[in-house]
């Protein structure tokens, strides 16, 4: 990893100080118009309330790098429901229905891409986790990210995921999380 490029938590407060330099990086990522990334901003700024909120920063200087956040799921909200609706019975036993951590972003800049950053986000975002269970989605055709989710132990739960009729298809993972706790 760059030493100049620092990660540190931030906040709910400390997270909306960074949420334009966040929707940049975003759209990069993501090669996102500018309706798209006012709808994500209104979605990122919810998420920051959520139970369970948890964030992190990689920044150069006073330039953001990349970011990581999640939260605890919970029914009601958009993502829960879209999931639990696709789900068998089982697999909302074993995934949903314990108290599960929602990992719901993480990217990075790319300029700073492929130095570790993302590991880094990915290993401090999920390492003192209460929950017993995490659950992401990605994008099916994302090689570079389902590369770092393997890596790093996800499993494919369900493998054709449409947040809406003839979108894009994602894969949702689930990575049981290491309890060293008594």
């Amino acid at each position: 990893m760059n030493n100049m490029v620092a990660i540190q938590e931030v906040s709910r407060e400390e997270i909306l100080r960074w949420l334009p330099a966040m929707l940049d990086i975003y759209a990069l990522v993501h090669g996102l118009h500018a309706r798209a990334i006012a709808e994500r901003e209104e979605i990122m700024r919810r998420h920051f309330g959520r139970r369970g909120y948890q964030g992190f920063i990689a920044v150069d200087g006073n330039r953001l790098a990349g970011f990581s956040y999640g939260y605890t799921g919970d029914p009601g909200q958009y993502w829960y429901d879209k999931v639990w609706a696709a789900m068998t019975p089982e697999q909302r036993a074993e995934w949903l229905e314990p108290e599960h951590f929602e990992f719901v972003e993480l990217a990075v800049h790319p300029y700073y891409q492929r130095r570790g950053i993302g590991l880094k986000l990915h290993d401090l975002l999920l390492e003192n986790r209460p929950e017993p269970v995490a659950l992401l989605t990605v994008r099916a055709d994302n090689a570079p990210a389902l590369a770092l989710y393997r890596k790093r132990g996800w499993m494919v739960v369900l493998d054709d995921f449409h947040f809406a009729p003839g979108g894009a298809r994602y894969l949702v993972m689930g990575k049981p999380l290491a309890r060293d706790k008594p």
